[in-house]
């Protein structure tokens, strides 16, 4: 894609946030931004987080979903089971944003876990984090990462608390 392309796409995108006519969503996944300067640009100081609707409330607490296997592990990558404890801490979390997928523990919205269910034996697992120790990838389709968080319970897939743990 060249400069004068990419300058297209975001005169359409910015037209799309503003609601003005001939505006377009820019989609940026699949873009390989490692390493990208995006200062000076419409994505620069994005608060990712913000955007997928995580908000925290007034200390800094959000909270969120992961999807797990009918053995309480997450379905991408196995070895931690999510039932056994009510809370999860990583020593590493990678925090560089243009990376997808890398360390730390995924959590990801409600309508990413909808999504991403695959299976009618999944299990919906709801967790409180605090946002600081959040890292939110660009562009993300509602996934990210935490270094840290507590269980609250599982849900059922309407979203709904079924199950309580530590809150």
């Amino acid at each position: 894609m060249g400069d004068k392309e990419l300058k297209e796409i975001v005169a359409k995108h910015r037209k799309w946030r503003q609601g003005e006519s001939g505006g377009e969503r820019a989609y940026l996944r699949g873009a390989y931004l490692q390493g990208a300067n995006l200062s000076n640009t419409i994505l620069d100081g994005i608060n990712w987080l913000a955007y997928t609707g995580i908000v925290p409330d007034h200390q800094g607490t959000a909270r969120a979903y992961k999807v797990t296997n009918s053995q309480g592990e997450g379905i991408y990558r196995g070895g931690v089971n999510y039932l056994e404890a009510d809370t999860f801490k990583v020593p590493k979390v990678d925090t560089d944003i243009s990376r997808q997928c890398a360390e730390g523990i995924h959590l990801g919205t409600f309508a990413w876990c909808l999504d991403n269910k695959q299976t009618e034996t999944n299990r919906l697992i709801m967790f409180s984090f605090n946002v600081k120790d959040a890292i939110c990838p660009i562009d993300t389709d509602g996934k990210f990462r935490v270094s840290k968080c507590r269980k609250i319970g599982e849900c059922d897939w309407k979203g709904n608390l079924i199950r309580g743990g530590s809150e």
